[in-house]
């Protein structure tokens, strides 16, 4: 890091995603890169981890000669680089799509859709912003993979000793990667009270991973499915428990949920919509769209929807 007398100060805009209401849904903080700075990974780690939120986006400003619309994002947790998360995406693009919008005062002509992309280690995620609903629109890379070993009632009950004392518990567990190094174990629960017995935990969940896919971050995500609403969208209620922390709204959870869901219960040329709603028991409420297309074999597109809202904005040292 430079010294204090050599000390770079970056713009920092902070949000609360999927959520329309201030001090609910996951917090993100967007640290803008210029195209002139070049920041190393430890300076990014670190700074992600003085804001201390589930992660962090380093936006890259745009190069001379960039495609239009297009930008480079990291992604940092307090302790890693990930490969791709959903409130990140959905959260910078609510920042930094509205700021193409052209004022038109001519109604009858609103404002089209902006469109944009972010570059993640993933791959090219696809954008879409309503300026009108304030939604942004993610076309995900995926990969969606089912581990073989499922996650057994044994080790869930000794993970959430309060649930499997409560409440029966499903004796298995899939365990589903959204992309190499996103991965989360699906535990299905019968009912939303059951949800309020889940606890963080400091035992790490361990769960056996494929070979080649046995790497990056491993969450559980608990789920209770809740009647569809009248245009079919399966709705359902959620948490997200990764050791010692429970996240507000996790977009990339969702999704490999939503994908799981669509394979084991659809038809090839389905398109499934899935409402979820997270965050509720720590008071964070969030609301995450989640629109998975399936294909002859295993699913065509994945589409993670929401709303942010700023929160903090100002000037960072590094």
């Amino acid at each position: 890091m430079t010294t204090l007398n050599e000390s770079l100060l970056l713009d920092y805009v902070t949000l609360d995603v999927f959520t329309r209401d201030i001090f609910a849904g996951n917090p993100l903080a967007v640290v803008k890169v210029p195209k002139t700075v070049t920041l190393r990974q430890d300076q990014k780690q670190v700074i992600a981890r003085e804001f201390n939120y589930s992660e962090t986006v380093f936006l890259h400003e745009q190069k001379d000669g960039e495609p239009h619309n297009e930008w480079i994002i990291d992604i940092f947790l307090t302790n890693a680089e990930v490969p791709f998360a959903g409130h990140p995406t959905i959260g910078t693009a609510c920042h930094i799509l509205p700021t193409l919008a052209i004022p038109s005062r001519n109604v009858s002509h609103p404002q089209k859709t902006i469109e944009g992309s972010f570059l993640t280690r993933a791959g090219k995620i696809g954008l879409a912003y309503d300026p009108d609903t304030h939604v942004a629109k993610a076309l995900l890379p995926h990969n969606v993979h089912v581990h073989k070993s499922t996650y057994s009632g044994d080790d869930l009950s000794r993970f959430q000793p309060t649930l499997a004392r409560e409440h029966p518990t499903p004796s298995h567990s899939a365990v589903v990667s959204i992309v190499k190094g996103m991965t989360f174990v699906l535990v299905r629960l019968g009912h939303e009270h059951e949800l309020a017995a889940v606890t963080t935990t400091s035992l790490p969940v361990e769960c056996i991973r494929d070979e080649e896919w046995d790497e990056g971050f491993v969450g559980t995500y608990f789920f209770v499915e809740v009647d569809s609403s009248d245009n079919g969208t399966r709705n359902l209620r959620t948490r997200m428990i990764e050791g010692s922390l429970e996240d507000p709204a996790t977009g990339s959870a969702a999704s490999a949920l939503a994908a799981f869901l669509s394979m084991k219960d659809g038809k090839p040329g389905d398109t499934v919509k899935f409402a979820i709603t997270q965050g509720v028991e720590i008071g964070r409420k969030s609301h995450i769209g989640v629109e998975v297309s399936l294909a002859k074999q295993g699913i065509e597109a994945i589409r993670l929807s929401g709303t942010a809202v700023p929160v903090m904005e100002g000037k960072l040292r590094v």
